[in-house]
């Protein structure tokens, strides 16, 4: 062999195991889930589901961290001031991004500012439910109901300041009916109330009230969004009955810290995008009432934009503030 063309080989050699060790370097040994809220929750089982995805595609380690409280606050805050290496990632939905900012002085991060977009997770549905021996069949006999007996005013919402409470307030200023939110701590006693007709309407996720529904014992007059849920396929949506103003659903994203690279976060949307495309964890998300909604960042970060838009103005009408 020549001297050039050993060389060549030794050129061509040392070049290879540069790029590769550059891709090794690229590719974080460990990638962390950071959850806002305790673990056994749908938020901790939708980042378990995803890591365990994501572990695949981006082959390497990727655990799931609960830093729970203040609603998300702890976590969004501790993700907010991590490198931005794309070793950290926040498991974030609408109320951690858009509802907290919107209705507390006491939340630090900005969810434009302080955040690059990965992409969406999940979208879910709100549903206004109804015991059975309530008479209405459908949101404008509801708020009718409303206006006419103060028995049928009150609504239960799993918390204070959820999207729950501002789809409630805005159905009734729009409809001009005095409907008022009842907060409970969570879904579950709701729903028990609800099926004890202890409240005469509630307003909660789709997953809590399907089952009953199904069965009868609640009546779901509507959900939001432009098209049917899958686990209620013949309920409306408010849009189909020409209740404008509620086509925004809720959700679930991933977000890293806005020093990340595009290169980076971009790598993480398309490894994501793989994920949920998987036909068996679109199975598993809708048995936790969501649905598979990917997204590019780009289209993440206009939804952000626009649910803060929207709600804003709904938020600041309503006066109500959460500290």
């Amino acid at each position: 062999m020549s001297f050039f063309r050993k060389s060549l080989t030794l050129a061509v050699s040392a070049l290879t195991l540069a790029t590769s060790a550059l891709a090794q370097e690229a590719r974080p040994q460990q990638v962390r889930l950071i959850v806002g809220y305790p673990a056994g929750g749908s938020a901790d089982a939708v980042a378990r589901m995803v890591a365990e995805g994501l572990k695949d595609e981006l082959k390497t380690t990727v655990i799931v961290e609960n830093k729970a409280g203040a609603g998300g606050q702890i976590a969004a805050d501790f993700v907010r001031a991590a490198p931005g290496d794309g070793t950290t990632v926040l498991v974030a939905n609408s109320h951690m991004m858009v509802m907290l900012p919107l209705t507390s002085k006491a939340v630090r991060y900005d969810p434009v500012a302080d955040f690059k977009p990965i992409g969406r997770m999940t979208s879910f549905y709100e549903a206004i439910a109804v015991p059975s021996a309530v008479s209405a069949t459908n949101v404008r006999q509801w708020t009718d109901l409303a206006r006419s007996d103060g028995r049928y005013s009150n609504f239960g919402v799993p918390a204070a300041g959820s999207v729950s409470h501002f789809i409630g307030y805005k159905l009734g200023s729009d409809a001009k009916a005095p409907l008022q939110a009842v907060p409970y701590k969570g879904a579950a006693p709701l729903v028990q109330d609800l099926l004890g007709n202890q409240i005469t309407g509630g307003i909660l996720p789709i997953l809590d009230v399907a089952q009953h529904a199904q069965a009868g014992k609640l009546r779901v007059l509507a959900v939001n969004g432009t098209q049917r849920a899958q686990l209620l396929p013949s309920v409306p949506t408010l849009k189909e009955l020409g209740v404008t103003g509620f086509d925004s659903l809720e959700w679930t994203a991933l977000f890293v810290p806005k020093t990340t690279p595009d290169a980076v976060t971009h790598r993480l949307n398309e490894a994501l995008n793989k994920v949920l495309a998987q036909k068996g964890v679109q199975e598993k998300l809708l048995k936790l009432g969501m649905e598979a909604h990917p997204s590019s960042p780009a289209e993440l970060a206009a939804l952000v934009g626009s649910d803060l838009a929207t709600w804003g103005p709904v938020v600041k009408a309503s006066g109500f503030s959460i500290d």
